[in-house]
């Protein structure tokens, strides 16, 4: 190799170089930490004892005898002063100290008036005030932070001295010192071992003239420190191609990771001994060994029974070559699968230009379908059939049992008869219930958008609601309150609005108190609120996520009471139909409350 005349500067310089940069930027970190440390602690304490004056005046707001009773007033302040570690002083509206947590109660008439005070003038002219100054009562610097309590024209202050601040300056200081010495030591011992490792062997290497190295003649490293020279002119007739060919590699590999990191299937490749070659995120999640940003190439190279012990899936892998073994198996959820699988498992290559490829040696993939939602819709159904069925059959089975006593005879009987025939009545009423709200239930699931829809008077079918349920009503002295506007009109199916209103009054009446009350009324924001409240027996909080399933009765209270167990069912899918959300709020003993929200584009008129 000639001679280079040309001079780089070498590895070992701009490594120091990099590393005195950084040094430089760390220790100009630190500097500015500190000095600035006592503006950000400040803004913190400030913001601190901002809440906790908040927190104050709430409580002062929610009982005015705080002011009006010194004793009341001086024991408030002095033990939210032992709670927080502050000063507290409450002061009334001409700014005379009413209580103070750092001044004995026999002694706060005597503090000067405080109507002067930055803080407290601020205070009274934007309703908050703070100041950094001195205290003549505690002899030192403090942050004072004041505030005006609304409705009652006096003021609550609270003040931190600098105790803290310089214990936190001092701490950061010694830990930003010591952090850059070991910074420093390590990177200059860790720049001179990388420099000595890389340039040496190179450059001796390569040597000069010929190439052959020269016993007599010192390394470059060591004479000049320019090893950068040899290497730049040894590889720049390469660097063209293996930068563009590398590119075009990385695209392609980006690419094919990419596709794979966003499949919701789970994909792996496995080894005919059963270990990990490439696996996808969504096949640790979908085999319950992380999550979907797990870190997938954790897997790669171990065997898969290692990382999935007593997963079924397993022993289904390792039989791939036998002649017995299904392409396809299904993996039901349990303890040692979080979700149902359909896996297929095939070889990854059925040969080469050359020829078969060798069995024993050949790859898998395997592939994972996460089938839970369709195994949990056909759950969904199945239960519903069952549930529909049992509904359907307790009626029956009255209404049977009715019809034969009175083929056998109870017929003749008047004092029979008449009750008898009353049960039937009665159950053939309940079975057409139950059919029609079945019938209506589907009927939202066969229209999930509206279509006919016109502007309805909101009060007018909460009244069409109450009539509905009158008889209800007046049997248990029920009364209803409605408060909803006569112009609030909702863009709906007339159907629709039936359907929620009739459940929601009718689900108040039948599980309010005897005597109770049932008050209906909207809100107006971003969107119109309807809310409708009992005072009847309540829903346990355990139970409110599930009321609004087919056929769940939430309580045995509530299962005591007649219905189909599909009122809430309905409510909520005519709700979802619109973009409506259906919210339920309930405390045992004091009643329900269903709030429905409804979109401002389906409001026509004042809210």
């Amino acid at each position: 190799m000639g001679q280079i005349d040309r001079a780089y500067p070498s590895l070992r310089a701009h490594l120091f170089g990099m590393l005195g940069l950084f040094a430089a930027l760390f220790l100009g970190l630190t500097v500015y930490l500190y000095v600035t440390s006592r503006s950000l602690f400040a803004e913190a304490l400030q913001l601190e004892l901002s809440g906790d004056l908040e927190w104050m005046a709430s409580t002062i707001h929610d009982r005015p005898e705080l002011l009006s009773d010194p004793v009341l007033g001086d024991s408030l302040c002095k033990a939210v002063s032992r709670f927080k570690g502050f000063r507290v002083t409450l002061i009334d509206s001409s700014g005379r100290v009413l209580a103070d947590s750092h001044v004995p109660r026999t002694e706060v008439a005597a503090l000067e008036n405080h109507a002067t005070r930055p803080e407290v003038r601020m205070a009274m002219a934007k309703g908050w005030g703070n100041a950094w100054r001195y205290s003549h009562t505690l002899s030192r610097g403090m942050l004072y932070v004041a505030y005006r309590i609304p409705d009652h024209q006096s003021y609550l202050r609270m003040a931190a001295g600098p105790v803290t601040l310089n214990s936190f300056q001092m701490a950061t200081l010694k830990v930003f010192v010591l952090f850059l010495a070991l910074f420093l030591a390590a990177s200059f011992a860790v720049t001179w071992w990388i420099s000595r490792k890389i340039s040496s062997p190179l450059l001796k290497l390569t040597g000069e003239g010929d190439g052959t190295p020269d016993p007599d003649k010192p390394p470059r490293w060591e004479a000049e420190f320019r090893e950068a020279e040899v290497l730049n002119e040894a590889f720049q007739g390469y660097v063209g191609q293996v930068r563009t060919l590398g590119h075009e590699v990385e695209k392609q590999r980006d690419k094919l990771v990419a596709v794979l990191n966003q499949l919701e299937e789970g994909i792996l490749i496995l080894s005919p001994e059963g270990t990990v070659v490439a696996a996808n995120p969504s096949s640790l999640r979908l085999l319950g060994a992380g999550s979907e940003s797990g870190d997938a190439t954790a897997w790669i190279g171990r065997p898969l029974r290692a990382l999935l012990p007593g997963n079924p899936v397993v022993p289904w892998v390792e039989a791939a070559q036998s002649p017995e073994r299904t392409p396809l198996m299904h993996v039901d959820k349990g303890p040692e699968a979080p979700f149902d699988l359909l896996c297929h498992l095939a070889p990854l290559d059925a040969g080469t230009a050359d020829g078969p490829s060798n069995p024993s040696r050949r790859e898998y993939l395997l592939t994972l379908l996460d089938v839970t939602e369709f195994r949990h819709l056909d759950r969904v159904k199945s239960e519903f059939v069952a549930n529909a069925s049992h509904e359907l059959k307790t009626p029956l089975s009255s209404i049977k049992g009715y019809a034969e006593a009175l083929m056998e005879g109870a017929l003749d009987n008047p004092k029979v008869r008449e009750p008898f025939v009353g049960k039937i009545h009665s159950n053939a009423l309940r079975l057409e219930r139950l059919v029609q709200d079945l019938l209506s239930l589907s009927h939202l699931e066969a229209n999930p958008t509206p279509k006919e829809t016109e502007p309805l008077p909101l009060r007018g079918y909460v009244n069409a609601a109450a009539n509905l349920h009158r008889h209800a009503m007046e049997g248990a002295g029920v009364r209803l309150e409605n408060h909803v506007g006569e112009e609030t009109r909702v863009v709906m199916e007339p159907r629709d609005l039936e359907l929620i209103l009739n459940n929601l009054v009718g689900n108040a009446v039948k599980y309010n108190k005897p005597g109770g009350k049932v008050k209906v009324w909207t809100e107006s924001g971003d969107s119109l609120k309807l809310f409708v409240k009992d005072t009847g027996i309540g829903i346990p909080q355990e139970m409110l996520p599930r009321i609004f399933e087919r056929f769940y009765r939430a309580g045995a209270s509530r299962a005591t009471k007649e219905g189909t167990g599909l009122g809430l069912a309905i409510v909520k899918h005519a709700a979802n139909k619109y973009g409506m959300t259906v919210l339920a709020e309930s405390e045992i003993g004091e009643g329900s409350r269903f709030i429905i929200g409804i979109p401002a584009a389906l409001v026509d008129g004042p809210k």
